[in-house]
């Protein structure tokens, strides 16, 4: 039954997204002085205009504005998580419930709808018990257990308990801990860490240059650039440092060749954990340009290099959940690094897709010599 109405659903959708919808696209198109105002107005501005076609279009309207601005506006793309943040805020609002708001989100900018959403319901409570949080990203028949939509979901809840808990990332992963199951608990404890960086870089940015002495969190520091993956437990580790180069390059003003520095610092098996983080941040650095990914990850040494390639392919990926950027990036490779990158995308496809087919017909698409290394992945599970 259930399935029989999503259907529908979808049908209606995709009917209703006739004529009408794009003339009103049309016209909702965001004001050219938007683009011409000063970085914090500007950005003030497409708020308000995000706002406002959310009002009139719902959710996907706004998606579809976000979409359009950033391919005018390469200060928007920057800031496109955040954007897409407060798309989710007020989606939540407009609909009343998470699990709504939620079903008009799409994948795109990094899921960033999904976790706004959490972050307004959450911050809609009196109180945040773990009983509230358990119910909220339940496994049903349209949404398997492992799928990068169940994942967006848990993800997001990590940043809702930290804007919640103030910033306060222990209680907040204590939060992530009542979760069952270690892939629930680790999804969420990647979304604690990098709300807790995000809110960092955007407050250091807001701040006029001189005035860093009050960081924004206490979770970070200039002594310690690992910190806090330095003094946790083992269990955070692996979530930690997939986030930390985030913080390390905003310290040491996206210096990457002394980031590699940084990681090779990392004691035991999450320094690999490291050297990809540190690719997937070169990735949105240079916007998944992959000419410059190509000279930045080569600031590493040895298998610094490969681990870089693959925390980019990674990112290509994710960033609007679609292989094809991955695969184009494993393309422009150097020989060595090419059978690696194509066994992540094949990694990747699994929780994009639940049908082995089209994780089949996406590996396909690698170079001859390596559609294996991608199949055997994508179609072991």
């Amino acid at each position: 039954m259930m399935r029989r109405q999503r259907m529908l659903l979808m049908l209606v959708v995709l009917l209703g997204m006739g004529g009408m919808d794009r003339v009103q696209a049309e016209q909702s198109a965001p004001p050219e002085s938007c683009r011409t105002q000063p970085y914090e107005t500007k950005m003030e501005c497409y708020q308000q205009h995000l706002e406002t076609v959310l009002q009139a279009e719902g959710t996907e309207g706004a998606l579809t504005a976000l979409e359009q601005i950033t391919t005018q506006d390469p200060e928007a793309l920057r800031e496109a998580h955040p954007l897409v943040h407060h798309i989710g805020q007020q989606s939540f609002t407009r609909y009343g419930t998470a699990p709504l708001a939620m079903s008009h989100c799409r994948d795109v900018f990094w899921s960033g709808c999904y976790h706004g959403v959490l972050q307004a319901f959450l911050s809609s409570l009196a109180a945040v018990e773990p009983e509230h949080i358990l119910p909220l990203c339940p496994i049903s028949e349209t949404v398997s257990a492992y799928s990068f939509q169940r994942y967006n979901c848990l993800h997001g809840l990590g940043h809702g308990l930290t804007i919640q808990f103030r910033y306060d990332v222990l209680k907040s992963l204590a939060f992530c801990d009542a979760l069952p199951g270690s892939w629930d608990r680790e999804s969420c404890y990647g979304g604690v860490f990098m709300e807790n960086i995000v809110t960092f870089q955007q407050a250091r940015r807001a701040q006029p240059v001189g005035h860093h002495h009050h960081e924004a969190t206490s979770f970070l520091n200039p002594q310690d650039l690992l910190y806090p993956c330095s003094v946790l437990t083992e269990k955070y580790l692996r979530a930690c440092y997939l986030m930390q180069t985030s913080a390390v390059l905003t310290f040491l003003n996206y210096d990457f060749a002394q980031a590699f520095t940084q990681c090779a610092r990392v004691e035991g098996e999450h320094r690999t954990t490291c050297y990809r983080s540190l690719g997937r941040d070169i990735s949105g650095y240079t916007l998944r340009d992959a000419q410059q990914v190509n000279a930045l990850c080569r600031l590493g040494q040895g298998d610094q290099i490969q681990q870089c390639f693959i925390g980019a392919v990674k990112d290509f990926i994710l960033t609007d959940a679609n292989p094809d950027p991955g695969l184009a990036l494993c393309r422009s490779l150097d020989g060595p690094f090419k059978k690696d990158c194509y066994a992540t995308v094949g990694e990747m496809v699994v929780p994009l897709y639940d049908d082995k087919n089209k994780r089949a017909q996406a590996c396909r698409k690698s170079e001859d010599a390596y559609v294996d290394a991608c199949l055997a992945t994508a179609t072991a599970f």
